[in-house]
């Protein structure tokens, strides 16, 4: 394993605990010491001796220390290739710095130098070591003797990307529009966004309505031509249709219950027709990228239904999700993979379906995709008729997805079609679905169970479907 012995050090902390005793060390084993104006000072007072960064680089703070390490030669110092020999001769009067051991201002004070300094030696982890907080100090101690590896150096760069990353989100934060309350009444929220949807008229919206909005967003450009309709993150109801008025209502009917009191989103255009039948019932918001004048002048006399104008899509080529200690990152789910296509699908039991119910199979496949896992969907005629959505087992999963059928769609579940965002583990699922009437199944395939999933499609004479390809969603 290869070792880096540190040289040079460059310290700038706010939060001083420990520093003193770790510059101590540092100045015992040789390292030159070179620290910010009041860093310094506190060092000096420990008897450690060290330059300060004004010494090095002639250039004294400004606006009241407002400008201390932002300064060319202390960036370039960091951030030289330490290999190459003319980037080395081009800051001959400073050196190359081998370790930064810095943390940030409270949010307050806004701090400038100190994330800069951080991303400059995270960037250059070949061949500087960057310590963001004292916990990190003894570690730092055992290898002074042999040096830094690559490992470590690498370790602590991700350590000092996630304080530069978790300080501009509290940065937002803080300069974010304030909402009335996050998901509940005693949660902070607040929204930031490059782009704003246009809120034609309501009550101001709040971080749930914001949530619903996104995903039945998502769901019905999904879809493409559709309407959805969601409530806590998952969908009551999605449909097809030739306008936003039939949409609406086959959308509507797969849940009325669960529908009262959501989120409507069209990929269609609403006019007065549409806005007539959504002004019948209670929902909490309407939106779409076309609302004509008309429909607003309905929508008007619900003084507090809230409408929404949608911006143009801009996701991000990333998902994250905060964990403790860090986040996960992820590419962004699409429907644009060759499992998303009928065509690509393998008919593993029963005929090959005509035209329309293939249209059926690719709905209810990005919509139980576009639900909460695990997902069961029912469909029939371009209409979710029952979704099973948030179970923590498959066979429930369907289960649900066939109550709610049959409590609101009974005559239309014989011949209808179903879809499971991933694999049926076992016969279970698959053999409730057809008892139920279901004549047509799309699943990923994949279980260790899927000779006998697809036996049980077999035995029944239905067609089953495999894509290759699952769309959990947590």
């Amino acid at each position: 394993m290869k070792y880096k012995k540190i040289t040079r050090a460059l310290i700038s902390v706010s939060n001083k605990e420990g520093v003193a005793s770790l510059a101590q060390e540092l100045a015992k084993n040789g390292v030159e010491i070179i620290a910010s104006d009041g860093t310094a000072a506190l060092l000096k007072a420990s008897g450690i001796e060290v330059k300060t960064v004004t010494e090095v680089t002639g250039s004294p703070e400004l606006l009241e220390g407002k400008v201390k390490t932002l300064h060319p030669l202390i960036h370039a110092a960091i951030l030289v290739d330490q290999n190459n020999p003319a980037q080395i001769a081009e800051i001959k009067g400073v050196g190359p710095i081998d370790l930064l051991i810095i943390n940030l201002y409270p949010t307050s004070g806004f701090d400038i130098g100190g994330p800069a300094l951080t991303r400059a030696a995270a960037k250059n982890c070949e061949h500087v070591a960057v310590i963001t907080a004292p916990d990190q100090y003894s570690e730092l101690l055992e290898s002074l003797e042999m040096g830094t590896t690559l490992q470590q150096r690498e370790k602590w760069a991700v350590s000092a990307l996630l304080l530069t990353a978790k300080y501009d989100l509290a940065l937002l934060k803080e300069r974010s529009k304030p909402l009335r309350y996050g998901e509940n009444p005693h949660q902070d929220g607040a929204i930031a966004t490059t782009f704003e949807h246009e809120v034609l008229q309501g009550k101001a919206m709040s971080f749930n309505n914001y949530l619903d909005l996104q995903a039945a967003w998502e769901i019905s450009r999904s879809c493409g031509s559709a309407v959805a309709i969601v409530k806590h993150g998952i969908p009551s109801g999605v449909a097809q249709a030739e306008t936003a008025t039939n949409g609406f209502n086959s959308a509507w009917a797969c849940d009325p219950v669960s529908a009262f009191g959501g989120v409507v989103v069209s990929d269609l255009v609403i006019d007065a027709e549409c806005a007539s039948e959504i002004v019948k019932r209670f929902v909490e918001v309407v939106a779409a990228a076309e609302i004509t004048k008309e429909a607003q002048e309905i929508f008007a006399t619900k003084p507090n239904l809230r409408v929404v104008k949608l911006a143009k899509p801009d996701r991000g080529d990333f998902a994250l999700r905060e964990i403790d200690g860090g986040f996960l990152f992820q590419t962004q789910d699409s429907f644009d993979n060759a499992g998303d296509k009928f065509e690509n699908w393998k008919l593993v039991s029963g005929i090959a379906v005509d035209e329309s119910t293939a249209a059926d199979l690719e709905l209810a496949w990005r919509i139980a995709g576009n639900s909460r896992s695990n997902a069961v969907v029912l469909v029939k005629d371009r209409a979710a008729i029952g979704i099973g959505a948030g179970s923590v087992s498959r066979v429930d999963a369907a289960g649900l997805a066939i109550s709610k059928a049959n409590e609101f769609n009974k005559a239309k579940i014989l011949g209808s079609v179903a879809a499971s965002d991933g694999f049926f583990p076992f016969p279970d699922g698959v053999e409730a679905l057809i008892a139920s009437g279901v004549r047509v199944i799309v699943q990923p395939g994949g279980s260790v169970k899927d000779d006998a999933v697809i036996a049980a499609a077999q035995s029944a004479g239905i067609s089953m479907y495999l894509t290759g390809q699952r769309h959990f969603s947590h």
